[in-house]
């Protein structure tokens, strides 16, 4: 009986080592993962940043590159230049990868998912043990390629070089990612952000907010029912665009739109046009009841911070109002000051980030509750020196694949 549980036990470890052998091992890298994450404290971990990040990964190059220089001919080292030791990590990483989808990434009230780290996956050993797996075997290989080089194998080594330089870059260098966020205010200097936990960061430039501006779609006209205060179905449609000359129909009521105001203010029986802070939208309106033909025409508005919002009581169960207007864009007029006195003009808009020195700059948020009369614009700022390196090995992926695919246009062609 012993004899052939030590046979069983030798045939499975035998040289080479398979999937049996590669996913045994995947699978003890894991647990040993989620142990450190129960037992090593949190206080504990920390994150690689300049110098250090760039040494860490000149020195893993070199490490990989003398053990297989000089120890190719060892069980581990040819194991992790084999298939099966590629794909049994890719399948757990995979595996890793769905989690994280599935459980949200966030403090949890349960405490196995805190205790085993499954909220923050890709701050969790167990990833981190097999994407070193993963990248091991994969730098192994590009250096074999490279060392035995053929133009053949040249898409093979672009591919597997652009996704080990991707990943590394992508992982060392969330150390050196900044992102901050600076309030800014119209006619004063700001130079102090803030980082996520709330930490002030000076910056080594200033930005001088000369004006924010929102640009607004025209109000809605909308049917409220008086009881339950909520919008009334419509036949399918609940609002409608005010714009001048406009007639809607609400159930028995039709609604004229006779005059449209952007910026108002309520002077006596009426709204006036002005251009004042504040100043909300307004319309007046003429609504006849199909039924009895009854007619009645009031002044309608939206309101804001300083002026209170009118409707129109039609019934005993509805009354005509006016949506507050929303924003179709909104974008800073900025000046950037450096310390050696140059001032850079932008215009910065949502999604369209302006460059400074490593730096991208953001159109965030603003003051919602002044609406376009905020004078506050919060600007995000992101700076990641690693992107280039990311960029660099997609691109290389990419070379990769359209050789790989023109040399196998090239060989069909000649058979």
């Amino acid at each position: 009986m012993s004899e052939n549980n030590y046979k069983v036990q030798r045939n499975l470890w035998e040289n080479p080592w398979g999937y049996v052998e590669s996913f045994f091992i995947g699978f003890g890298l894991m647990v040993t993962g989620f142990f450190l994450e129960v037992f090593v404290p949190k206080s504990n971990t920390f994150v690689l940043s300049y110098p250090y990040n760039l040494i860490f990964l000149l020195g893993y190059i070199s490490v990989l590159f003398v053990l297989y220089k000089w120890f190719s001919n060892s069980q581990i080292i040819r194991w992790l230049t084999k298939v099966p030791a590629s794909i049994s990590s890719i399948v757990l990483v995979t595996i890793l990868v769905m989690v994280m989808g599935i459980i949200p990434q966030v403090a949890s009230e349960n405490n196995i998912i805190n205790n085993l780290g499954l909220n923050h996956i890709t701050t969790n050993w167990a990833f981190i043990l097999i994407i070193f797996q993963f990248l091991t075997c994969l730098g192994l290989i590009s250096i074999k390629r490279i060392l035995q080089f053929k133009w053949s194998n040249f898409g093979f080594i672009l591919n597997h070089l652009g996704l080990f330089l991707a990943l590394t870059a992508g992982i060392l260098g969330t150390g050196d990612l900044q992102r901050l966020s600076i309030n800014t205010y119209e006619g004063k200097p700001s130079w102090i952000a803030t980082d996520a936990q709330k930490n002030q960061v000076e910056l080594p430039f200033a930005f001088y907010l000369k004006d924010f501006l929102i640009e607004e779609y025209n109000p809605k006209l909308a049917l409220v029912d008086n009881k339950t205060g909520s919008i009334a179905h419509n036949n399918g449609k609940n609002l409608y665009l005010v714009e001048k000359g406009e007639t809607y129909y609400f159930n028995n009521f039709e609604v004229t739109i006779n005059e449209f105001l952007p910026t108002s203010v309520r002077l006596g029986d009426r709204y006036h046009k002005v251009n004042e802070l504040g100043s909300p939208p307004s319309a007046k309106v003429t609504v006849k009841n199909v039924e009895n033909d009854s007619i009645q025409t009031a002044w309608i508005s939206s309101g804001s911070f300083s002026q209170p919002f009118e409707s129109l009581k039609i019934s005993e169960q509805y009354s005509i109002v006016m949506t507050i207007p929303e924003v179709k864009k909104f974008s800073s007029d900025i000046d950037i000051l450096t310390k050696e006195g140059e001032r850079i003009s932008t215009v910065l808009e949502v999604n369209k980030p302006f460059k400074h020195k490593g730096w991208k700059i953001y159109q965030l948020s603003y003051d919602d509750k002044m609406g376009k009369w905020s004078n506050l614009s919060v600007l995000e700022l992101v700076k990641d020196p690693w992107i280039p390196l990311i960029y660099i090995g997609i691109f290389m992926m990419i070379a990769g694949a359209i050789y790989m695919f023109w040399m196998g246009n090239k060989i069909t062609k000649s058979e």
